[in-house]
């Protein structure tokens, strides 16, 4: 996973994600953006990329455009300064024709990021040859960002070429300027949380690298998509235990490769001890936790995670919930079909 360092940040966000991105990422690199309008201070925030480089050893892709080159006083042929503050990649969002591109990768030895969002068949085309990568937007403004079936549509032309593609995700716990709004790349991301909203986009576009658009998680939110990142299993936060659920949080568990559409079972837990008495709500409503009871014979024990609302059924308890701020993790269980279950409050 890769984070986003800008400079209009102020100093206790730019702390963090240099720590985040030390710490966190694999690849110690950050995105950056030389070409905000409001940031007033572009060569002495160059120079704050050079220390960190020197320092910590991270790189940066940078969005660049010609005001860029004009606020630096740099112009095509001298681009490879960039390099001195760990620039290895730019990023190409408007305001450079194809040529000008080819010259920008060939001056300054860079990887050429595309905008993977508003990008054509014909731009690749007349680029081939470049080192290239798709690489997503992000949508300040409300109601203006991407359904998946575009992004799905965009991805497939880097994907024909061979080509990485990196998609966005909103911060949670700080907002860059001028709105402070969030930074999705889906409009049905704006607002939610980074966890449910990180393990959407692993499931939406696997291929696809992640990056934090601004900020970073909260802390545990980032434990449990560090934990996802090592060993593909699931994190599921459950409320609302009985002690028939005790045994969830011992163990890890799979989920079962048949489909209902109704439920997603998991494997090994017929034979657990079912409560005494049934227990349910008006429904068995979708993101409950129910367990087959002793009336359902060898089923009994055998748990269930409710993928949609449901009748009641006199054989089944509920034992637990998942925490309402994830319940649309249900719709992500098959990502790896390995699930660690937590109590949380």
């Amino acid at each position: 996973m890769l984070f986003s360092l800008y400079p209009t940040d102020p100093p206790e966000v730019r702390d963090a994600v240099v720590a985040a991105a030390r710490d966190h990422s694999r690849e110690h690199a950050l995105f950056t953006s030389l070409h905000i309008p409001e940031a007033t201070r572009l060569s002495a925030f160059l120079d704050e990329l050079r220390a960190l480089h020197a320092r910590e050893g991270l790189t940066f892709c940078a969005d660049i455009s010609p005001l860029t080159l004009q606020r630096l006083g740099l112009d095509l042929d001298d681009i490879g300064q960039l390099h001195e503050a760990g620039v290895r990649w730019v990023r190409i969002d408007f305001g450079f024709d194809t040529d000008q591109i080819a010259r920008i990768a060939a001056r300054g030895g860079f990887r050429v990021a595309l905008n993977a969002s508003t990008v054509t068949d014909a731009d690749l085309d007349a680029l081939a040859g470049i080192d290239l990568v798709g690489w997503h937007n992000y949508y300040p403004r409300p109601e203006t960002g991407l359904t998946v079936e575009f992004v799905h549509a965009q991805n497939a032309l880097f994907e024909a070429r061979g080509l990485d593609v990196f998609v966005f995700l909103p911060g949670e716990r700080t907002f860059r300027a001028p709105l402070h709004l969030g930074l999705p790349m889906l409009e049905e991301h704006r607002h939610r949380n980074a966890y449910v909203t990180y393990l959407h986009l692993a499931h939406a576009f696997p291929t696809a690298q992640r990056v934090f658009a601004e900020g970073v998680p909260h802390p545990q939110h980032l434990a449990w998509i560090e934990h996802f990142e090592r060993t593909g299993e699931m994190t599921v936060p459950l409320t609302g235990l009985s002690p028939s659920a005790a045994p969830l949080l011992e163990q890890s568990w799979t989920v079962r490769i048949e489909q209902t559409g109704l439920s997603e079972r998991l494997e090994g837990t017929r034979g657990l001890t079912p409560p005494p008495a049934w227990v349910n709500a008006d429904t068995r409503e979708r993101g409950s936790v129910q367990m087959d009871l002793d009336a359902y014979g060898r089923y009994a024990g055998e748990v269930h995670l409710m993928l949609r609302n449901a009748p009641l059924d006199p054989r089944q308890a509920r034992i637990a919930d998942i925490a309402a701020p994830y319940r649309g993790l249900v719709d992500r269980l098959r990502l790896t079909r390995q699930v660690r279950f937590l109590a949380t409050n």
